[in-house]
């Protein structure tokens, strides 16, 4: 245990509070860097590129599931870009809620449905309702077939774009 004198503490809790104070100044004054979809979609080229991807598939989820924006947060608890649970992107080594990591992980789960069911329709529809709603209904579940529509319709056109 650690034993602070009532001086040691209370210098402890004005450097706290001013630290505080210091950061919410600062916050207030300085505009926040937005981060434009031009951005994100940079980042997921870029990353995917790095990971072995196409990126063209992964602009399409990352269009679909949030528009690009990290800021989105879905019904069920799913976060980011590419719309991961937490947990999920956490399993994977990443941090949901961090952009770079939010990427990366959507690229990530996507490359591993992919290496699992060996083709693309097969994977998107994995990532949208789980490996095992897949293997269950033996190919693309019902439910995901007008994701994985658009997904593929919006993966042809940014393949188009090259």
């Amino acid at each position: 245990m650690i034993y602070l004198t009532n001086n040691q503490f209370r210098r402890y809790i004005l450097r706290k509070f001013a630290i505080t104070f210091v950061s919410a100044i600062i916050l207030s004054v300085v505009p926040a860097i937005s981060v434009t979809a031009d951005n994100v979609k940079q980042a997921i080229i870029k990353q995917s590129v790095a990971m072995g991807v196409e990126p063209a598939i992964m602009l399409s989820i990352a269009k679909t599931e949030s528009g690009f924006r990290q800021d989105v947060k879905g019904a069920s608890g799913n976060v980011g870009v590419f719309q991961l649970y937490p947990a999920t992107a956490k399993s994977m080594g990443y941090n949901a809620y961090n952009l770079d990591e939010n990427i990366k992980a959507g690229i990530t789960y996507y490359k591993n449905m992919y290496k699992r069911f060996g083709s693309m329709e097969m994977a998107v529809a994995a990532y949208n309702s789980g490996p095992e709603a897949v293997k269950k209904a033996n190919g693309v579940p019902a439910h995901s077939r007008s994701f994985v529509n658009r997904i593929m319709k919006d993966y042809r056109y940014y393949k188009a774009q090259k």
